[in-house]
């Protein structure tokens, strides 16, 4: 786990190195793959490392940055904190509420300050508390946060979705340290070869791109509900419009400025 104020050396280079790097180094956090780019964390200075791995790997090393990990992302503070009527702290904390959930975020998206990521979570509860949700697709799992409050929300069956790499690997390890594993499934893909196996709940903060093609695919409309964040207000009126065309109403709705979260049920489950 990261303190905040560990400083991370951040190295851009144009293509993948692949998942299995040669002679890894303790120092190394993660490398996350994003199209043509790669970023490989580290928390000590590796140039001579790098150099000598995209030289071999016929890459190009486009920048390197030094950054405090609490200047990349917010993190959990040592007490833990409170989201949705959910605890969560970090794995070693020393003696973890009851019902806590262990969550390290690592340098991935996804440690329950964002507005999306919170928006999400409170959608979520809001429809488990409301309805028997047996089923819960996560569309961008990130750290697998959305997945892991789903379980201990009382959801039976979840699969975590993304395409990335490093949030995929983080994602298990979170789910591992809270036993989930029987309940929570963490696949690595893009997100439009998951949405033909219906779910009760699809949660999808995703980039409006990909948001806009789920939403017109004969898939989309197999689930109850969707829980759609992670775009503008612009944008989210697009896909609202989109999910209606494929039977879908909303029931909830949260601007916070400038992203956009809301919910839809399938309109022949309303009574």
């Amino acid at each position: 786990m990261l303190h905040p104020d560990t400083l991370l050396f951040i190295y851009e280079v144009t293509g993948d190195p692949g998942e299995q790097l040669p002679d890894r180094p303790e120092s190394l956090v993660g490398v996350w793959n994003e199209d043509e780019l790669s970023y490989l964390f580290f928390d000590r200075a590796e140039d001579v490392y790098v150099e000598a791995l995209v030289s071999r790997r016929g890459l190009n090393l486009s920048s390197r940055h030094e950054l405090l990990y609490k200047d990349w992302q917010t993190g959990i503070p040592d007490s833990g904190v409170s989201v949705a009527g959910l605890q969560f702290v970090l794995p070693d904390h020393s003696s973890p509420p009851d019902g806590a959930i262990l969550l390290d975020p690592s340098v991935v998206f996804g440690d329950g300050s964002h507005p999306t990521t919170l928006a999400c979570l409170y959608m979520l509860r809001e429809i488990a508390a409301a309805f028997r949700i047996r089923s819960l697709l996560d569309l961008g799992t990130g750290t697998g946060i959305v997945a892991l409050a789903g379980a201990r929300m009382g959801i039976e069956r979840i699969v975590a979705i993304d395409k990335n790499r490093l949030a995929v690997s983080t994602a298990r390890q979170n789910v591992a340290a809270n036993r989930l594993e029987s309940t929570i499934q963490v696949e690595q893909g893009e997100a439009r070869f998951f949405v033909d196996t219906r779910f009760d709940v699809v949660v999808a903060n995703l980039p409006f791109q990909v948001l806009r093609e789920l939403s017109t695919l004969r898939g989309a409309r197999l689930h109850d509900f969707w829980v759609v964040s992670g775009i503008s207000e612009y944008q989210a009126s697009q896909i609202k419009e989109l999910l209606g065309e494929q039977g879908y109403t909303e029931i909830n709705y949260r601007p916070d400025p400038p992203w956009v979260t809301f919910a839809m049920r399938r309109i022949d489950t309303c009574s």
